[in-house]
């Protein structure tokens, strides 16, 4: 009942494609101007560019990156500065939330489209292929995602879940980075050519990706996780990790913690 479709088929008329992203942004401005908060999802703006390329050809404007035209990052700017908090003539609060999905050819971050939304963006949240042959869900991948909204939500989550959150959060996403480095020598020349400490890392990084970013949707208990839980079993596996670099400095072989 709160939901609003608009639907154009990649078989449907190019300008209705064309325009179907402003229908919806117009829409979403619509019941924000009441007072609402709008959530606007466009899946995806690859096929909103595709037609924009389309209707370019037909007019005879010059092709640039990929046949897109020239204009192509200042239309998708234009799309997305739409969204934002305001204050109604009525005195209330309204806000549109943008949210689009990106889908390149063959998983090619660096096509127009995508390197131009993330320029544009604040928060990406980028698909690994691998990641979902190795049938690790979400399949979000944690090094090409981002957010520039860190400041703002290690504030929230300091007053409202753990203070360590924003440490806790920087020392896993170095850990992740450090496992992944690690991974190339390992597939290049074998992990007896890594130090225990290094050896460690990567089990680290094992255990953040399987017992913090890997969920069952299927799963009752897996399925959602509180702020509060995610905290407990982030800190839970940073601390495993810290315990087992103290045995190493002590002299326990490295295998008898992996075992």
């Amino acid at each position: 009942e709160r939901t609003l479709l608009v639907a154009n088929t990649s078989n449907m008329p190019v300008v209705a494609r064309e325009a179907s992203i402003y229908v919806g942004v117009t829409l979403a401005e619509y019941y924000r101007d009441q007072g609402y908060d709008v959530v606007m999802v466009a899946d995806s703006t690859s096929r909103w560019a595709e037609a924009l390329r389309e209707v370019a050809g037909r007019l005879g404007q010059m092709p640039v990156e990929e046949g897109y035209p020239a204009y192509l990052a200042s239309r998708l700017a234009a799309f997305y500065e739409r969204a934002g908090r305001v204050e109604t003539l009525a005195g209330e609060f309204g806000s549109v939330t943008l949210i689009g999905a990106v889908s390149p050819p063959g998983g090619d971050f660096s096509e127009p489209v995508t390197s131009h939304t993330k320029e544009i963006v604040q928060t990406f949240w980028a698909l690994s292929k691998e990641l979902a042959d190795a049938r690790h869900y979400p399949s979000v991948d944690w090094n090409d995602s981002f957010s520039g909204y860190i400041n703002s939500t290690a504030k929230w989550w300091h007053e409202n879940v753990d203070p360590r959150w924003a440490a806790r959060r920087g020392e896993a996403l170095g850990l992740l980075a450090q496992a992944d480095e690690l991974a190339r020598i390992v597939n290049l020349v074998g992990p007896e050519a890594l130090s225990p400490a290094q050896r460690w890392a990567l089990e680290g990084a094992a255990l953040i990706k399987e017992g913090v970013l890997q969920q069952s949707a299927l799963d009752p208990v897996d399925s959602f996780s509180s702020p509060q839980k995610q905290f407990v079993l982030l800190d839970l596996m940073l601390d495993l990790y810290h315990q087992g670099d103290e045995l190493l400095a002590i002299g326990v072989p490295v295998l008898q913690l992996v075992v």
